[in-house]
């Protein structure tokens, strides 16, 4: 008795032809994700320093339009610091922003008047935005001589109260530019 054997295998060719499909298959799959993973890197790196521009300004606008008029601090300002009274927290509290040109970075500083008061130990300024070319304040008013919204390098409190807007400029070491104008609510 003879046994037929049905052979069912495949042939060479089948098997190559399947190999070189799972090969380009493979290649594209990763060609496409390691483009992605280079891409993201690169997007990554550019928006940190973008992102905590903006959040920056947008908190330091909070903050100006929180201000309260305290004679005790008042407010102050150069081209490149701000010093204001604010309200944070259910807590009177002197903010103050600084650029350091050495630095390349914008420092913040906030201590509430009730550790004024009880004599707590300062605490150092933070740097909150590193990679700065830079940063400067400018302050405005409306002049009623020109009847036009003028803005000052310097502001002092004693002499001129609390400015209607601040602006601030700031320029990241790639050449992006933030600009940021905030109306104080408080002011006359």
């Amino acid at each position: 008795m003879k046994f037929l054997l049905k052979k069912s295998a495949f042939t060479l060719v089948e098997t190559l032809v399947v190999v070189a499909l799972f090969a380009v298959i493979g290649v594209s799959l990763m060609s496409s994700f390691s483009m992605g993973m280079r891409v993201w890197k690169r997007s990554a790196d550019v928006n940190i320093m973008y992102r905590k521009a903006v959040i920056n300004l947008e908190r330091l606008g909070q903050e100006l339009r929180a201000g309260v008029n305290y004679p005790y601090i008042g407010f102050f300002g150069s081209k490149d610091h701000i010093e204001f009274a604010a309200l944070l927290r259910d807590k009177i509290t002197n903010v103050s922003y600084a650029y350091a040109p050495h630095d390349k970075a914008v420092s913040r500083h906030a201590v509430t008047m009730q550790a004024v008061l009880e004599l707590e130990e300062p605490t150092p300024a933070r740097k909150v935005v590193t990679g700065v070319d830079n940063m400067s304040f400018s302050y405005g008013y409306f002049d009623v001589n020109s009847s036009q919204y003028l803005f000052l390098d310097d502001w002092n409190y004693t002499k001129n109260g609390i400015p209607l807007a601040v602006k601030a400029a700031l320029t990241l070491e790639g050449g992006e530019t933030f600009e940021k104008t905030v109306f104080i609510p408080i002011s006359q």
